[in-house]
């Protein structure tokens, strides 16, 4: 629980077992001590409850700007409360002037003797929950202003609690970095109790942190960030998932150097034993940038990364629909090697967190019946920087300040998305609104759920993305069903679609539907069909094969339909050969008379050529 720093530790604090601070905090024992001070188990004497006191070194408490800045800091650090945080209860001064905080006392194990006691790496599944609960909580303290700038394995306590045998508190938050926004207003609450003037700070030469998990701006004495955490718990992440630290090297000054300049070793170059699977890594490597701008741009970022991972792989790591929803990322913030629609919101993003508000046996589900997983993780951790560019789903390239964007989603995401029903796809046409196909499964999956006006408007929307082009048989059939179905309004959409925007496609169907006796309401079906292929502007648009069945079908003369067989051997199809073969009949004409109604066509042989060449032409396709 204590903040170390380069500087060589102070004196020897003295020995306090046995006192009672602010008559109320009896001390029982050292928990550990470091170059800021000390920490003791207390107990609350009017309470009877434990709690842990640091105490800031004597030396450091006497001087006034010291004591300031660790006034100011305590109190915006009291003002983290999160489940995964010890949060910090009361601030005070000894008797003798040593400034003191206290803050909860956790029993439980830290990161770091689990990393000892195990003596080799974490699994996946445990080193992501644990990553995870560690986000929640510096994502609340960012929240507030508070950048921690001390995270290690000795400051994450793991605790048995109800089925979460490590459930996470991060300690330490006493002496943290308080951002401007925060410090300002600690700093105002500080001077109207001592009814003076916010007192201005100077910065503190001292760079405060451990070396082996301190940030590359950290080192260098730059501005601390949010981004600074991200570094350290990256460290950490590296560390749980190989059993290693990035770095090795036992010269504390060298590993400053090594987060500055040196390139972060592959997971399986520390660890070769080790599988590690490559989006996971990525998550690691993101975070240990060296340039804090290319890092996940909040602790939000990070854990929504983490919960892709961990539906990629069927892992719970405890997230809940409360958890996930995601919060705007502020202007100019972007996830590095990630799509843009993970930064902000986006349709594709909603798409995602519907994925992740499933239950996790629906998830499992799904993950066996389609590859959701490496779907929806090369979508999120950027695999195409690390040579996976596979992903197949749109992402974002920054090339000399100009965005490419892809514009058709991968099978396996449209796959992906069908399998969450209509809603999942209209969220994921919304980013790829060029992508017929996609458009195409969507059209079928609202006429599946019986929305057959959605699926019409998805059957527009694929014809407006890819203009001219043949649509599917199964989305043709959308239309067909809608037209056929009679009720609703969806039926008059469906033959607007027929007269004009399918073109000839729309016009075979019309003749199909013209003589359809199979269905409910045939008769007003086929009269409908009949009176639309008679418009002048439906006809436009009908193949010559259409046409001249068309016309075979309405001549009713003998004449008529000799002048046609031209026509027909040059264009007809089965259509038209179905009407040339009744017209070999000599008696009836079709119906209840016994003469010969097409006469005409026996004075030679050109029916019999005309049904020979359609039939020639059919056989050939």
């Amino acid at each position: 629980m204590n903040p170390t720093e380069t500087a060589e530790p102070a004196a020897e604090p003295v020995n306090r077992l046995g006192q009672v601070i602010a008559g109320r905090y009896l001390i029982q024992r050292l928990l550990g001590e470091g170059g800021m001070g000390a920490v003791y188990l207390a107990e609350h004497t009017q309470m009877n409850k434990l709690v842990a006191l640091k105490l800031l070194h004597q030396e450091l408490s006497e001087d006034a700007e010291v004591a300031a800045r660790f006034e100011r800091e305590a109190m915006a650090a009291a003002h983290i409360v999160h489940p995964n945080v010890a949060g910090a209860t009361d601030f005070g001064k000894t008797d003798d002037g040593v400034l003191f905080l206290v803050l909860e006392y956790v029993e439980g194990t830290s990161l770091r003797d689990v990393l000892l006691e195990k003596d080799a790496p974490l699994s996946v599944a445990r080193s992501l929950r644990i990553t995870r609960q560690v986000a929640r909580a510096i994502e609340c303290a960012h929240e507030a202003g508070i950048v921690h700038r001390d995270l290690k394995p000795e400051n994450v306590m793991l605790v048995k609690k109800a089925d979460e045998p490590d459930f996470v508190k991060v300690l330490d938050f006493g002496i943290a970095k308080v951002l401007e926004g925060a410090a300002q207003q600690a700093a105002e609450a500080i001077a109207k109790r001592n009814g003076g003037a916010p007192q201005q700070l100077t910065r503190i030469g001292t760079i405060l942190g451990t070396p082996e998990y301190m940030a590359p701006e950290q080192a260098l004495g730059e501005a601390i960030t949010p981004a600074t955490d991200l570094y350290g718990l990256g460290v950490m992440f590296y560390e749980m998932l190989t059993g290693k630290h990035p770095f090795e090297t036992p010269d504390r000054m060298a590993m400053i150097s090594y987060h500055v300049v040196a390139p972060v070793p592959t997971m399986r170059e520390r660890a070769p034993n080790r599988d590690i699977p490559a989006q996971v890594e990525a998550i690691a490597r993101c975070l240990l940038e060296k340039d804090s701008k290319k890092r996940y741009p909040t602790s939000r970022a990070l854990i929504e990364a983490i919960d892709v991972a961990a539906t990629a792989h069927a892992i719970d790591v405890g997230a809940s629909p409360s958890a996930i929803p995601s919060q705007p990322v502020p202007s100019g913030g972007q996830l590095p090697n990630a799509p843009r629609f993970l930064h902000i919101d986006s349709p594709l993003r909603r798409f995602v967190e519907k994925v992740l508000r499933l239950p996790r046996p629906a998830l499992v589900g799904m993950a066996a019946a389609a590859p959701l997983g490496f779907v929806l993780v090369m979508v999120v951790s950027g695999l195409r920087s690390r040579g996976g560019s596979g992903a197949g789903a749109v992402t974002d390239e920054l090339e000399s300040g100009t965005q490419s964007v892809h514009t058709v989603a991968s099978p396996e995401l449209v796959s992906a998305a069908a399998a969450l029903g209509p809603e999942a796809l209209e969220d994921l046409s919304n980013s790829f609104p060029r992508d017929a196909s996609l458009l195409s499964t969507l059209a079928v999956a609202y006429a599946a759920a019986g929305k057959s006006a959605d699926a019409l408007r998805a059957v527009r929307a694929v014809l407006a993305a890819s203009p001219g082009a043949m649509l599917r048989d199964d989305v043709l059939q959308v239309v067909v069903v809608a037209a056929a179905a009679g009720q609703g309004g969806a039926d008059n959409d469906a033959f607007a679609l027929l007269e004009g925007p399918l073109g000839e496609k729309g016009v075979d169907v019309l003749i199909e539907l013209s003589a359809k006796t199979s269905v409910s309401g045939g008769r007003e079906l086929r009269a409908r069909a009949s009176k639309a292929l008679a418009k002048v502007d439906v006809r436009e648009h009908a193949s010559p094969a259409a046409l001249i069945a068309l016309d075979m079908k309405a001549a009713s003369l003998c004449s008529g339909k000799r002048d046609l067989l031209a026509r027909a051997r040059e264009s007809g199809d089965a259509r038209v050969l179905t009407q040339l073969k009744l017209l070999k009949q000599t008696t009836g004409c079709g119906g209840w008379t016994r003469r010969d109604c097409w006469a005409c066509l026996r004075k030679d042989s050109i029916l019999d050529e005309s049904i020979a060449a359609v039939e020639t032409r059919a056989a050939a396709k």
